[in-house]
């Protein structure tokens, strides 16, 4: 059930808080853009096309008619949920206006059965107002960088590594969803947008059926492995090697020798999967907190 608006006092000033609509876009993003106190976690979204499918919680505070703050979720997935959009103006005082937004936002989180909320931590700002609004820290996303320019030669296999076709996006969520928890698995929705923004999307498949799959951005003359997952009843047996080994030699062929990947700092077969094919830390690591709403575990 949506809450249209509430009203939240602070020291000076009431707060209200209402729900999203598009004729508020423009706004939005000016506070967005402009302001310093803003986190923007929309993987392959942009701003606009993520606030138009108004799908996803959403609210906005506003001091004597002024957006001076916003905050939204993504769609929730097996009971989990992002934090993706959130900015206070920069004249404001953050904590109140996060306070209320966090507020208005959990009753509606809690009727979608949202049983925990995730955010990561891409500007520091937003850390120290974290503890106050239930979130605790999780564990670190670390990038790993590969520019060496020689590559193990494959291993012998009858794992077959071909280009995505449409029809395999439905078995893509399928591994996906089983190779991975919550909240890091994605749902129909967001494999279909990686799949359009993606520049090399291929499967490995045996005797046909697909076992797993990656997908890679390119941007000028770096590459991005952003998803690459097996089913769990076909990992230890080379597919993600399959598909990394093919993945490089296709990016070698485009003249591109630069590529990096994020996973979990407890993800350590994912780590020795990509440390054994030249990929090293680079120290770029981001925090991932996590509030549990009540009801939850």
């Amino acid at each position: 059930m949506r809450r249209d608006s509430e009203r939240h006092s602070t020291n000076a000033n009431e707060i209200d808080i209402v729900s999203y609509e598009r004729r508020y876009r423009s706004e939005v993003r000016d506070l967005l853009y402009g302001s310093y106190r803003s986190h923007s976690h929309l993987d392959w979204h942009d701003t606009d096309f993520w606030l138009d499918r108004m799908e996803a919680p959403i609210r906005l505070a506003r001091i004597d008619g002024r957006l001076v703050g916003m905050m939204a979720t993504s769609e929730p997935l097996n009971d989990t949920s992002w934090l993706r959009l959130a900015a206070v103006a920069d004249d404001m005082q953050p904590a109140p206006v996060l306070r209320a937004l966090w507020a208005a936002l959990q009753p509606e989180l809690n009727d979608l059965d949202i049983r925990q909320v995730a955010i990561l931590i891409l500007r520091d700002w937003v850390v120290r107002h974290l503890p106050e609004m239930g979130f605790t820290y999780a564990e670190d996303i670390v990038t790993l960088r590969r520019t060496a320019q020689t590559l193990p030669p494959p291993a012998e296999s009858s794992i077959s590594i071909r280009m995505a076709h449409p029809q395999d996006l439905d078995r893509i969520v399928e591994i996906d969803q089983a190779a991975f928890g919550a909240p890091w698995q994605l749902s129909l929705y967001e494999l279909r947008q990686a799949d359009r923004v993606a520049a090399i999307a291929t499967v490995a498949t045996q005797n046909e059926l697909v076992l797993g799959y990656e997908l890679t951005t390119l941007h000028l003359e770096s590459a991005h492995l952003a998803r690459l997952a097996v089913h769990p009843e076909a990992q230890r047996h080379g597919v993600g090697a399959a598909l990394l080994h093919d993945l490089i030699s296709r990016i070698n062929r485009r003249g591109i020798r630069g590529i990096t990947v994020n996973t979990q700092a407890s993800n350590i077969r994912s780590q020795q999967l990509y440390q054994r094919f030249g990929f090293e830390r680079n120290g770029y690591d981001l925090p991932v907190w996590m509030a549990n709403l009540p009801g939850g575990v």
